[in-house]
C-alpha cells in the first residue's frame, strides 16, 4: 500500500509503479503548461481546484473542478489557466493497452 497527500506540486507516483506516471500541478492565473504529446501514454487530467483550459486537436475545452479529461495516446495538448483563481490538478499517464 501507498498513500501521498497532494498538498504540493509534484510526483505523486508510488516507487513501485511499472507503468504509471502522475504528478500533482499548480498554475496560476494565466500560466500554461506548454503544449506536448504524451507519444504512447493515454493521460487522465483530474481538476481539483480551478477550471483549466484543456488545448488538444485545434480546441479548446474547459474542465471544471471535480471533473476529468482523457487525451488519447500521441495528441499534442496543452493546460492553461485562463481564471483568475490557482489551478491544481493531477495527471495520471499509462502505456496504452498493448503497448510494451
Amino acid at each position: 500500500m501507498w498513500v501521498k497527500a497532494l498538498e504540493t506540486p509534484g510526483k505523486v507516483s508510488p516507487p513501485e509503479a511499472r507503468s504509471l506516471s502522475s504528478s500533482c500541478v499548480r498554475l496560476a492565473p494565466g500560466q500554461r503548461v506548454g503544449e506536448h504529446s504524451t507519444e504512447d501514454r493515454e493521460e487522465l487530467i483530474l481538476v481539483l481546484e480551478g477550471e483549466a483550459t484543456l488545448h488538444a486537436g485545434g480546441e479548446a475545452t474547459l474542465v471544471r473542478q471535480r471533473h476529468a479529461a482523457y487525451v488519447p495516446p500521441g495528441s499534442r495538448h496543452d493546460v492553461e489557466n485562463r481564471a483568475g483563481a490557482p489551478l491544481v490538478y493531477v495527471y495520471v499517464t499509462a502505456r496504452a493497452a498493448g503497448k510494451p
